[in-house]
């Protein structure tokens, strides 16, 4: 990597997390482009497709790139995961919590045309505390993420061989074949469609799913009712 590096990087809107990766990108190259996304429901502009350049570096961001963007990048598209490898896809932390984990992480890893499963770059993991919920998690993630990507931004802008040496001592740690989904963390926040709680795992259903901005919710006539 070097000042002249063409670096595409996707975050999300209002993120402070986003904002400090992306002043640490500027510190290695000024010839950056940056694209925020803020809802599932975003589309991918049509004029992404048309850059070319070194590097793409994906966190928090909700669009899925298409295989012919991510191969325009020469030297590596690199997302950033919020999880450890066992926990793939959408809604990891809730569901590390409805598993009642002890240990959580995440994973920076080549993006490929299959969800969270390119080649791992590297993992780091943390304790989860009992006082621990869905938010406290995210942020000691989001956190982590950022020190994550320092850490590879300095290693890459030092040494041209980085990147295939970490890779290189990582390729014992393998994906889990499970992918949550969408459509599993939207059941998992509704509450009488039967399979995802009972009277034996109320608390820990309730840490896994509340948050400030969302509550587990069952549908009575037709209208969603939250809890609380």
């Amino acid at each position: 990597m070097n000042k002249n590096s063409k670096i595409l990087f996707f975050g999300r809107k209002k993120c402070s997390y986003s904002k400090k990766i992306i002043i640490e990108i500027f510190k290695y190259s000024k010839n950056i482009k940056y694209i925020l996304s803020e809802s599932p429901k975003d589309k991918l502009p049509k004029k992404t497709l048309l850059w070319s350049g070194d590097y793409i570096i994906s966190f928090r961001s909700y669009f899925i790139l298409p295989s012919i963007l991510i191969k325009k990048a020469s030297i590596a598209a690199i997302n950033l995961h919020p999880g450890p490898p066992q926990y793939r896809g959408i809604g990891c932390v809730n569901f590390a919590l409805l598993n009642s984990e002890k240990n959580y992480g995440t994973t920076c890893h080549l993006m490929s045309r299959n969800i969270d499963k390119g080649k791992i770059i590297d993992v780091k993991k943390f304790k989860i505390n009992q006082k621990d919920n869905i938010d406290s998690v995210l942020k000691k993630t989001y956190s982590l993420q950022v020190q994550q990507i320092k850490i590879l931004l300095k290693k890459i802008n030092s040494n041209n061989r980085a990147l295939k040496i970490m890779i290189e001592k990582s390729k014992k740690i393998k994906w889990s074949k499970k992918l949550y989904t969408r459509r599993q963390l939207d059941d998992l926040y509704t509450m009488n469609n039967g399979s995802t709680i009972n009277l034996t795992n109320i608390n820990t259903y309730l840490r896994a799913t509340i948050t400030k901005k969302f509550k587990p919710f069952i549908i009575a006539d037709n209208k969603k009712i939250f809890f609380n």
